[in-house]
């Protein structure tokens, strides 16, 4: 499989109802909301991607490992000048102390950085209660509902790059992004702020 990293531009932007035209995105792949994993590579590589803690006991899991290697692979070899930029990942829909917990985008930076040291990347925003994932809620929340629940960890603030990269799995409708990007320009109002997904979801899937 091979995916290339693709500005989100004017003219796809408005498929994801919270991105502005000021709103800098990129992504590596297309993924296709209410069909298979046999539907396309991006569909299998995300589908991989988002299985649950509940299924680890279950011989499929290996195929998590393999998307987030996968993952860190693609990011050093498309990113560069790395020492330009601290990558900070979207949390995940569950708290720490939450058994159903996936921490998946940290680990894809933490594998990264493995490869590529110069790579930063910092848990700068953590999620305050754990919520349904955005991908099986009836109503998406708005990036203001979600930014209530968000908490920005001001240790690390200092050393951060001069660009924030908010790192994720999937762009839908961009709130998450939009979040995001709101409380660390509260802190950091000087940051620039730039959103990468491993795939955006086309215009086949329902945005709301």
């Amino acid at each position: 499989m091979t995916l290339r990293l693709t500005l989100i531009d004017e003219l796809i932007r408005k498929q994801h109802h919270y991105l502005e035209d000021g709103d800098l995105c990129y992504c590596f792949g297309e993924y296709t909301a209410r069909q298979g994993a046999a539907y396309s590579e991006t569909n299998q590589l995300i589908i991989n991607l988002k299985k649950g803690y509940e299924r680890r006991a279950f011989p499929d899991y290996h195929y998590k490992k393999v998307a987030i290697e996968y993952v860190a692979q693609m990011l050093i070899s498309n990113i560069g000048n790395l020492e330009e930029y601290t990558f900070v990942p979207v949390p995940p829909s569950k708290c720490r102390t939450d058994a159903a917990y996936d921490d998946r985008m940290t680990e894809i930076l933490r594998i990264a950085q493995t490869y590529e040291p110069w790579l930063d990347y910092r848990e700068l925003v953590v999620q305050n209660v754990s919520t349904i994932a955005s991908h099986t809620a009836a109503n998406r929340p708005s990036p203001e509902a979600i930014m209530a629940n968000y908490q920005l960890n001001e240790q690390l603030l200092e050393g951060c790059r001069p660009w924030i990269v908010i790192f994720d799995d999937v762009l839908t409708a961009g709130s998450h992004f939009k979040a995001m990007k709101s409380l660390i320009l509260q802190h950091i109002p000087e940051a620039c702020i730039l959103g990468l997904f491993v795939a955006r979801t086309t215009r086949g899937a329902q945005i709301i």
